[in-house]
């Protein structure tokens, strides 16, 4: 698959969960919803960084 491809739905996949994150967990976390959208802030550069080391991983 080419590259550029690979983290464009890298990238679309994790903007897609992060969307989903700060529309659940606010509603997960009654009481804490500052918490959660940081919450969902914290998961969603975890996720984008450990998909690009992943995507730089394949390509070496």
């Amino acid at each position: 698959m080419n590259l550029r491809v690979l983290e464009v739905l890298v990238a679309f996949g994790c903007l897609a969960l992060f969307i989903v994150l700060l529309v659940m967990l606010p509603s997960v976390l009654v009481g804490m919803e500052g918490l959660a959208y940081v919450f969902a802030l914290i998961v969603f550069i975890a996720v984008l960084s450990t998909a690009g080391y992943m995507v730089d991983k394949m390509t070496a």
